[in-house]
């Protein structure tokens, strides 16, 4: 109910959906380093893939000698060679 109601306002302010907690920010770093935030946990971390647990959705991430390197209160670093990111239903 919370998380609606806060998607409902930052819609009516007309605000971008960045500001929303529960949507995963990623930034990616040429092909080996990617940083998200809003990471609520991590699911599965093994050398070819990882995934990501964040407010609405799974986000999984498949390379080689994956690492993560930063595990924050909201964020996620990690490294390694990326070969491709997407979000699991």
């Amino acid at each position: 109910m919370r998380k609606d109601l806060l998607k409902k306002a930052i819609r009516f302010l007309d605000l971008p959906e960045d500001v929303d907690p529960n949507v995963p920010r990623i930034t990616v770093v040429g092909r080996e380093l990617m940083l998200v935030e809003n990471v609520a946990g991590i699911r599965r971390c093994t050398l070819e893939e990882v995934v990501l647990l964040t407010g609405r959705d799974t986000l999984q991430i498949s390379g080689e000698n994956l690492r993560v390197k930063e595990l924050g209160e909201s964020r996620a670093l990690l490294t390694g060679r990326l070969s491709g990111w997407g979000f699991e239903a």
